[in-house]
């Protein structure tokens, strides 16, 4: 696992983190190191293992485990770095309220400094617990109707990853309690659909692509919508400001 630089901004403004999707990359956030309206800020995405054993990371049985690992892995890297923000598409936003969680448990119970969560950002992520969206997502996979391409994961190795969160249980990845920061949400879904709605006030849900078809789960990331999930990481950015 390791951090990978896609923009440098301005020192004054904590590092956004984007924590990878269930392919184990984070080059979907790309096109949010070149854009003009996040260029004062500096951008990392955290990618999952690219060298061997690729199946490492999902040898973590729990969602907080791998939170611990990822929490771990910020704080070598960003050694002199003390407050960040926290983001992440589809399962990257289920690690980054773990390890914003996990950053949470820490503040006033260790000596010395602390890496401090100034803000989560969840791009359309779903709560693991919702057992009819995660069994239709494993029918897909199973049945060669989703085929997705990844130099991290291997197909089994990411339905292993969906075996883990289909087994999740609220009690043990509730949402975004005791994440202590503020966190906003950027969904194409419908209200209720994400099964997180109710931890967001209604001023911190940016719905993108209200009303067409078009726009859902994956093409969100795609340049026909990109510009209007950077617009609303933007907004999201100068709520945590003001």
């Amino acid at each position: 696992m390791s951090l990978v630089p896609l923009s440098f901004g301005a020192d004054d403004n904590p590092p956004l983190i984007f924590i990878h999707d269930i392919s184990g990359s984070p080059f979907s956030y790309l096109p949010f190191g070149l854009h003009s309206s996040l260029s004062q800020y500096t951008i990392y995405g955290l990618s999952a293992l690219p060298e061997p054993p690729a199946t490492q990371a999902v040898q973590y049985s729990t969602i907080s485990a791998w939170g611990e690992a990822y929490a771990a892995l910020i704080e070598s890297e960003l050694k002199d770095i003390r407050g960040i923000v926290l983001g992440g598409w589809s399962l990257g936003g289920i690690l980054a309220a773990e390890v914003a969680r996990v950053f949470a448990r820490r503040t006033g119970k260790r000596k010395g400094a602390w890496i401090e969560v100034r803000g989560l950002i969840l791009l359309d992520t779903y709560a693991p617990w919702l057992r009819n969206l995660l069994r239709a997502g494993r029918r897909g996979l199973e049945g060669g109707g989703v085929v997705i391409a990844s130099a991290y994961f291997k197909p089994g190795e990411m339905m292993r990853i969906g075996e883990l969160l289909g087994n999740t249980e609220r009690t043990a990845w509730p949402g975004m309690d005791g994440t202590r920061c503020a966190a906003w949400l950027i969904t194409p879904s419908a209200a209720g659909a994400n099964g997180l709605e109710d931890w967001f006030e209604e001023g911190r849900i940016r719905r993108i692509g209200q009303g067409k078809e078009a726009c859902n789960h994956f093409s969100m990331m795609d340049a026909g919508w990109i510009e209007e999930v950077i617009a609303g990481v933007s907004d999201a950015l100068e709520g945590m400001r003001s």
